[in-house]
């Protein structure tokens, strides 16, 4: 009887264990399941693609994008995009989205990169009316005339009056060089609207053109009266005024020269004179009367006269 019921309470230990497995097995099921997010295939350039150029096959790939993150419009397959023209340049992993490519048929081209409703039109330029090369493809520029007979004084005028212009080309260069070098061609294409082409077309003709280039990120208009040979020509009158010629200091005279110092004499000592000893106060004198011989004794006295 207790081998029976030890293999009872063994069964039922393992049915319990199995059941425990399954149940764990299920809820681990169902949360993966539910941890996976949907995704639909995204077509994205796998190089840069410049603008102007076409799609080709090699430049793009499928990528599987969350189907929450798929950007509006974007393609699911390579043959819906291959052949489309760039309208801007599209860096590589970046999605391909119409907006970003020319109408289906458009060929590669400049026109490609004009904004509807807007004209490129070529101007004439040198290396000083270029920036001396400095204006590249892309780049925003204002337009600066030089005209003269504007007034009564028949004076030549300079004015700014187009700002904030999109260059689309520089010669027959579409693209920005990547090495940021300039281009010395004779002519820029920029963009502009009707109205602008017709004022830009005046100012080509009646006078000289120059370009301005604008940074980045500096949109904002400013307005000028513009500048003429009498401005210019005060504006230098007002500036020598201003500068104050200092007066030469007075010539001075140099200092008298102080006569070098005497060298020092050599210091003359006298010997001492000899100092004789002093000679008795009296003397002895010998007297001869009648032929006796006698000696006196006789004091000396002061030779000096006295007063």
């Amino acid at each position: 009887m207790a081998e029976r019921r030890y293999t009872l309470v063994f069964l039922v230990a393992v049915l319990v264990a199995i059941a425990a497995t399954f149940g764990v097995y299920k809820v681990l099921e169902a949360t993966k399941a539910s941890s996976q997010i949907a995704t639909m295939p995204v077509v994205v350039a796998s190089r840069d693609i410049p603008e102007g150029h076409g799609v080709e096959r090699g430049a793009v790939s499928i990528s599987q994008w969350p189907a929450q993150a798929v950007p509006a419009g974007s393609f699911g397959s390579v043959d819906s995009v291959a052949g489309r023209v760039a309208r801007v340049t599209i860096f590589k992993g970046e999605p391909l989205v119409p907006g970003r490519l020319a109408p289906v048929g458009t060929g590669p081209g400049l026109e490609v990169k004009i904004t509807p409703g807007k004209r490129a039109m070529a101007l004439r330029i040198n290396d000083v009316a270029g920036i001396s090369g400095l204006v590249q493809p892309n780049s925003r520029v204002d337009v600066m005339v030089t005209i003269g007979d504007v007034n009564s004084s028949g004076q030549r005028v300079a004015k700014l009056f187009m700002e904030n212009m999109r260059v689309l080309s520089v010669g027959t260069q579409v693209q920005r060089s990547e090495d940021g070098a300039g281009n010395t061609a004779a002519t820029a294409t920029l963009e502009v609207t009707p109205d602008e082409a017709e004022r830009l077309a005046v100012a080509m003709n009646q006078g000289s053109i120059q370009l301005v280039l604008r940074g980045y990120g500096d949109p904002d208009g400013i307005t000028t009266k513009g500048a003429t040979s009498t401005d210019v020509l005060r504006q230098l009158r007002d500036a020598s005024a201003a500068v104050q010629v200092a007066p030469k200091p007075a010539p001075t005279r140099p200092p008298p020269r102080r006569p070098a110092p005497e060298p020092p004499r050599p210091l003359v000592v006298q010997a001492p004179q000899p100092v004789l000893p002093k000679g008795p106060d009296s003397s002895t004198v010998q007297i001869i009367r009648g032929g006796k011989s006698t000696q006196q004794k006789v004091e000396k006295s002061d030779s000096t006269p006295k007063p």
